[in-house]
């Protein structure tokens, strides 16, 4: 198997090693527009597994028929560019004929990678695409692939992501998964999948107390734009689904200092004149953001939690099942966050499965129709991310909206 990575942000890091340290992938290339960057992450994979382990090489993905070539003669090309660039590295890739992964596509993204056009187009070339193969979307769509599959029918998907930081650093802030990319969440209208038909919510309503498991516990959580929502509501419409939705959750300083850069528009998809250029301000947040010294001693101690809900029926029964991951920093990487580690980490399991043939599908899909959920847990586990199951029935009666108001502090709501 040999691997080209494009990309060496803050999930980058955490693919490379993760590839790295799989002794099966026969060829590791990292390419970054910031070539420094590449080298520096690269550097880091060949200290830990062995001099010249990943190779580096500068990457422009606006310039096409360079990455064509760049491309050429891999297995699998794992995109971890910005998330505007999945459609054009799709194509990249059925042009270079390799096999292609990404992250996650925002929703925006997701839906124009998921047709019909590019199913065939990949099918025809006797390639895949794994289409949100990261933590969330990613593992959140495997998990709700193994609970449909216990169920007869589902009429609801409901995903969480809940998250905490314990850690110590001298930076005066950071985040888990690009700023950009939060930033866009941020003022995006979030689409919801409810009785069967797609709408758009205000930005960040739909709060409500989620209880997710220690270490992170009740944490409020909203309604966002994200990738499960592109994928998950067509892949399971012949089971009956009619709801889907998903929310995430931060730490109450992380959401207030966010509430603060949107206040004062790093959020703002215009582009605004700086010093003679026309830039988008969530690129000089992101440059700031860069720019912060690096921290020697910093302890690194993170929590993210992915929570699952799957509603439906077996025999007759109105059954939830309910799957949890819970991501921690592991022993094999301590230089990662544990949301690096299970959201970088993914594609890299994906490409495992690919490389011992267990993942055989083709064409353009997202990850719930292709890869074989609980081989990919296996992975997972290898890696400490340990995903539980819980199967919960009403005894008595179905009644469930009237047992979930018992868990309120208002009844009445």
């Amino acid at each position: 198997m040999k691997v080209i990575q494009l990309g060496a942000g803050i999930q980058g890091i955490a693919t490379a090693l993760d590839l790295a340290h799989n002794k099966n992938i026969e060829k590791i290339t990292l390419g970054d527009y910031n070539l420094d960057r590449a080298n520096e992450v690269a550097g880091i994979c060949n200290k830990k597994y062995g001099a010249g382990r990943v190779e580096t090489v500068k990457c422009d993905v606006n310039d096409f028929d360079n990455t064509v070539e760049l491309i050429k003669g891999y297995d699998v090309c794992i995109n971890e560019v910005n998330y505007y660039y999945n459609c054009k590295i799709m194509d990249a890739c059925l042009e270079a004929k390799v096999n292609y992964i990404d992250i996650g596509g925002l929703y925006v993204e997701t839906v124009k990678q998921v047709t019909p056009e590019y199913d065939k187009k990949f099918k025809d070339a006797g390639l895949l695409a794994i289409v949100g193969i990261g933590g969330t979307p990613g593992v959140t769509n495997v998990c709700s692939a193994w609970a449909v599959n216990q169920l007869d029918s589902v009429d609801t998907i409901n995903f969480y992501c809940g998250c905490d930081d314990w850690g110590k650093s001298t930076k005066t802030f950071e985040v888990t998964y690009s700023i950009e990319t939060i930033m866009d969440e941020f003022h995006m209208k979030p689409v919801q999948y409810f009785n069967g038909e797609y709408v758009e919510v205000e930005p960040r309503s739909g709060g409500m107390t989620v209880q997710y498991p220690n270490p992170i516990g009740e944490q409020w959580a909203y309604y966002l734009m994200h990738s499960e929502q592109g994928s998950v509501p067509e892949s399971f419409k012949n089971k009956g689904l009619k709801n889907c939705t998903y929310r995430i959750g931060f730490p109450a300083v992380v959401l207030d200092n966010l509430r603060f850069l949107h206040g004062l528009g790093f959020s703002n998809q215009d582009k605004m004149n700086f010093e003679g250029h026309d830039i988008k301000p969530v690129k000089i947040l992101k440059k700031l953001m860069d720019s912060q010294p690096d921290d020697p001693n910093a302890e690194i101690n993170d929590c993210d939690v992915i929570k699952t809900e799957v509603f439906g029926e077996k025999d007759g029964k109105r059954v939830k099942i309910e799957l949890n991951a819970i991501c921690r920093p592991v022993k094999e990487w301590p230089e990662l966050m544990g949301a690096q580690v299970y959201i970088g980490g993914a594609p890299a399991w994906a490409t495992e499965l690919l490389r011992k043939g267990v993942i055989t599908a083709k064409g353009s899909l997202a990850p719930e129709l292709c890869i074989p959920p609980e081989p990919f847990f296996e992975e997972a586990a290898k890696r400490e991310i340990y995903v539980r199951a819980t199967r919960t029935e009403l005894l008595g009666t179905d009644d469930w909206d009237a047992a979930f108001k018992k868990e309120l502090v208002d009844q009445g709501r």
